[in-house]
């Protein structure tokens, strides 16, 4: 099978329509109606097959393989090497149909098949009517493929933090108002007012017994709003790095065909940002932990921090003074490898929550609303990175050696690792 390459956007595996362009004079006629239908037929040996109408005509087959920088291309008809069939052509065009571009990833999978069978005991497929849908099996999450980008590893070892004093916060003996603190967190970038996770005061009202909060009654903005609550010092410095924290908790997003420059100076605006809170959260830590009034929310947006919090959003949590350290366990699995991150805590190895990423903080799996402040921005990172995958990543031995191996090798000298 004769093969047209078309190459992806560097370090991904998208094809935009105008590199489509650059390598075809095939164009859709202006005028006129022009119908095109295409249906995912199969996908077997990294082979994508898909069938294309174009108006009245027969049906045609369009056979695409992906590779690490390429689109290999062929046709039933027409396509070589050195020439994009019609039928070529405008089955990619129909796939970039809302967004002038189509990422192939889904398809990306070398080396992952039976070249005899033609099938694969890594990957589901899923057919539909004229759509398929690959995946990699449950016991098989996290699958790496060559060419996927890795996360960043310090050179060396971090040192880690000391474990803090905790704050002995008592009830009030006098009133039943309180000020409370809430771990405003919100991730999902769908959310024109996306911010990262930050610490904001709440006022709220105790039960009868003072050990809950019954009901809030605003977010704290600005110390003006507490003239009428008596705060402590503790209270005082946690307020003001409250105040910090929001004013560059802000994250900012990428306008609509905004140039390569303005997206690098926001993406650098953004990174600073996010050590900068980073370190406030060391400084609030231990002025934070072991108060009886601490909640988490999952916001939706900045936009909705302000007046009163919704009890429904609001969940009692706690902060852990201790500083947990990253290992991983490594196994031997026959045909791959298996890498787990885990924490470790006070000497014990301890699983994740995956569920959510709270970016400057880890949940263990049996206690999702204790939150650890991880050590550094490198472990948040990377926690973050293998969130992803529920904190594994598998690879298969054939796909070790060179830029995995490396990663690895990186991984030993800066974490504690243990071999299974």
């Amino acid at each position: 099978m004769n093969f047209f390459h078309l190459p992806f956007t560097p370090n991904t595996r998208i094809l935009t329509e105008n590199t489509l362009n650059q390598y075809s004079e095939i164009r859709k006629p202006k005028r006129g109606y022009f119908p095109i239908k295409i249906r995912k037929i199969s996908f077997s040996n990294e082979l994508l097959i898909i069938g294309v109408i174009l108006d009245k005509e027969p049906e045609e087959m369009v056979y695409l393989k992906v590779t690490t920088s390429e689109l290999l291309v062929s046709c039933s008809v027409d396509t070589h090497e050195n020439y994009l069939s019609r039928y070529a052509y405008f089955s990619l065009t129909q796939l970039m149909y809302y967004y002038a571009e189509y990422n192939f990833e889904d398809y990306y999978w070398p080396g992952f098949f039976d070249q005899e069978t033609g099938g694969s005991k890594y990957l589901m497929i899923h057919k539909s009517k004229d759509n398929l849908h690959v995946s990699s099996k449950v016991r098989y999450k996290g699958l790496y493929k060559p060419g996927k980008q890795l996360p960043t590893v310090s050179a060396k070892r971090a040192e880690l933090r000391k474990a803090v004093h905790s704050i002995q916060e008592q009830p009030p003996r006098e009133t039943h108002t309180v000020l409370g603190f809430c771990l405003a967190d919100n991730n999902n970038e769908r959310f024109r007012t996306n911010h990262y996770p930050f610490l904001i005061p709440y006022i709220g009202i105790l039960n009868k017994a003072k050990t809950e909060v019954r009901s809030f009654t605003t977010y704290v903005l600005n110390e003006m709003q507490l003239s009428e609550i008596d705060l402590s010092d503790e209270q005082q410095n946690l307020l003001e790095i409250c105040i910090d924290m929001k004013k560059i908790a802000l994250v900012a997003n990428p306008g609509y065909k905004e140039d390569a420059h303005k997206l690098a100076e926001k993406r650098e605006q953004n990174q600073n940002n996010f050590n900068q809170l980073f370190e406030l959260w060391q400084k609030a830590l231990p002025l934070l932990s072991g108060r009886l009034y601490t909640h988490y929310s999952y916001t939706y947006g900045m936009r909705n921090v302000k007046g009163k919090p919704r009890r429904s959003y609001m969940t009692p949590c706690a902060f852990n003074n201790e500083t947990p350290e990253i290992c991983f366990l490594w196994k031997d699995m026959g045909d791959y490898y298996k890498l787990e991150l885990r924490l470790m805590l006070q000497g014990r190895i301890h699983p994740l929550q995956y569920y959510f990423n709270t970016a400057f903080f880890a949940m263990l799996s049996y206690s999702p609303r204790k939150y650890v402040l991880l050590n550094s921005v490198s472990d948040s990172q990377l926690i973050s990175y293998f969130q992803q995958s529920q904190f594994q990543l598998l690879v298969l031995k054939k796909h070790y050696d060179g830029d995995f191996k490396e990663f690895i090798d990186r991984l030993r000298i800066a974490y504690r690792f243990i071999d299974k």
